[in-house]
């Protein structure tokens, strides 16, 4: 739920006697979960033998002799899209075995009894990071005739669709973990997360991050329905994203509106309803009904009480989700890797996605803190025509420097995750120690770290940069929004 008892008090309780309250202490005001305050710490072992000993969940994944498909090939099909490698049997994914050990009381060793044991679909999974020497892979939970299952996972709620996201080359290795989880207690819905450890065909793979994917799930997080037909009532989810059916094994893409109207490329595709309910009809309806939005979005009459954007979007979410992206400098948000959902009798809203290359960890460019880069970005361009708009950011922005994204929280969020991962991440460190010490996968070479603590301290100065310019900067989005610069839509 959006803030929640948490939420509504946030200011009052990070400034309560003049400075913030312990993390502890807040997390017990919040329904999110986050395991560097909730999890049992590194303890040691004591067993006083040899292996992996660990403190994080285990994820042992037998692949039995089968090759992972999913990685890259070099080659384009007729549409433009990567070619990657499939299974023996022309499959994208194959089947795999996977345990993950989670003891309460012990730290966690790979002979020990798994609280969850289950079948598979694997395959590796991403865009860029599929030529990263660390790869990050799709899983599916399934029983024994192949048909999805949904299982609860290292105390995250029951989900059949799982992303193994592994760091490398964010070299913190905490960008996703931090801003999911932070994203979580500002927005209605963010994907849940455990750090954890891999091992993979009996070697250990290093650090990972395990994700929910973006679907409906058993557990109705996201209120989605695809047992009805009418979009009034229907809950659908849409993926913004570069044209990679095979990669997200989607079913249909939509024909949108600034396609038709602007001859605008957009690359838009149903998430939810997945393929075994999705019928054409519904994918028209869908269709239509998220056109009708962009239609009222850019026209004349956007920002109208009868036919405008706030008739069709939850505007704190799309406020919230701005501020989450522009604040981090996530390039790819409302381009690449974006989600807008829609609940059943609901607005739209928006869903955050993949934060490995924020905070200047863009592999292409740099990122400059000082700088505004979404105002024109999808729905931005035109929602920031709007002084209202404008201005709901702008408040919401200096209520968040007091909270969430206050200097404090932040560098206090960092330290502590750090402190929690401890040992975790030496393993993981001399797992990569080649890609740490000598990958440079950034351009140019220069902007490249070396080490963990850089890598660290360099996150740190980019967000201390970036909020104290926004500081001095916030008052100024409201250029978008002059007369001036938007009279051919406003008359």
């Amino acid at each position: 739920m959006r803030y929640g008892v948490w939420g509504i008090m946030a200011a009052a309780v990070l400034t309560v006697a003049g400075g913030l309250l312990s993390r502890a202490e807040t997390e017990r005001r919040t329904c999110r979960i986050h395991q560097h305050l909730t999890a049992r710490q590194d303890t040691g072992c004591g067993c006083g033998g040899a292996g992996l000993c660990s403190h994080l969940p285990l994820v042992v994944i037998d692949t039995r002799g089968q090759e992972i498909p999913g990685a890259i090939t070099e080659t384009w099909d007729r549409f433009g899209q990567m070619i990657y490698t499939k299974a023996k049997d022309g499959e994208t994914t194959i089947s795999a075995h996977m345990e993950v050990i989670d003891n309460q009381d012990t730290n966690n060793h790979v002979s020990d009894k798994p609280q969850l044991a289950t079948d598979c679909r694997f395959r590796i999974r991403g865009n860029a990071s599929r030529r990263f020497p660390k790869s990050s892979y799709a899983v599916t939970f399934v029983d024994d005739k192949g048909s999805s299952r949904n299982i609860p996972v290292m105390g995250m709620d029951a989900h059949h669709e799982w992303v193994l996201n592994g760091p490398i080359l964010d070299k913190s290795l905490i960008r996703n973990y931090m801003w999911y989880n932070i994203a979580g207690e500002l927005m209605d819905y963010a994907p849940n997360v455990r750090f954890c450890e891999v091992v993979l065909n009996g070697r250990y793979d290093g650090l990972y991050l395990m994700a929910e994917s973006i679907t409906a799930g058993k557990d109705g997080r996201l209120n989605l329905s695809a047992n009805v037909k009418n979009a009034e009532i229907m809950g659908y989810l849409l993926r913004h994203d570069r044209p990679t059916e095979e990669d997200l094994e989607i079913v249909r893409d939509i024909y949108t509106y600034p396609e038709r109207a602007f001859q605008i490329a957009e690359d838009v595709a149903i998430r939810y309803p997945g393929k075994s309910k999705l019928t054409e009809e519904m994918a028209r309806t869908i269709e239509l009904d998220y056109s009708a939005f962009q239609k009222a979005l850019f026209s004349y009459d956007y920002n109208s009480k009868e036919y405008g954007y706030e008739n069709w979007i939850d505007v704190d979410s799309f406020v919230d989700y701005y501020l989450i992206n522009e604040f981090t400098g996530n390039l790819d948000a409302g381009s690449y890797s974006t989600y807008i959902y829609k609940e059943m009798g609901g607005k739209f809203k928006l869903c955050v996605w993949d934060f490995n290359n924020a905070c200047d960890n863009y592999q292409e460019k740099a990122v400059e803190p000082e700088e505004f880069l979404m105002p024109e970005v999808s729905w931005y361009f035109m929602l920031f025509k709007d002084e209202d708009f404008v201005k709901r950011v702008q408040r919401r922005y200096r209520e968040l420097r007091k909270t969430y994204l206050s200097q404090e929280y932040l560098m206090e969020y960092i330290d502590e995750t750090i402190a929690y991962l401890g040992p975790a991440i030496k393993r993981n460190n001399e797992r990569w120690a080649l890609e740490l010490t000598e990958w440079d996968g950034l351009v140019p070479k220069e902007r490249n770290v070396y080490t963990y603590q850089a890598a660290v301290e360099q996150l740190k100065e980019w967000l201390t940069r970036r909020g104290n310019w926004m500081d001095g900067s916030i008052h100024s989005l409201l250029k978008y929004a002059h007369p001036s610069r938007n009279r051919i839509y406003n008359h």
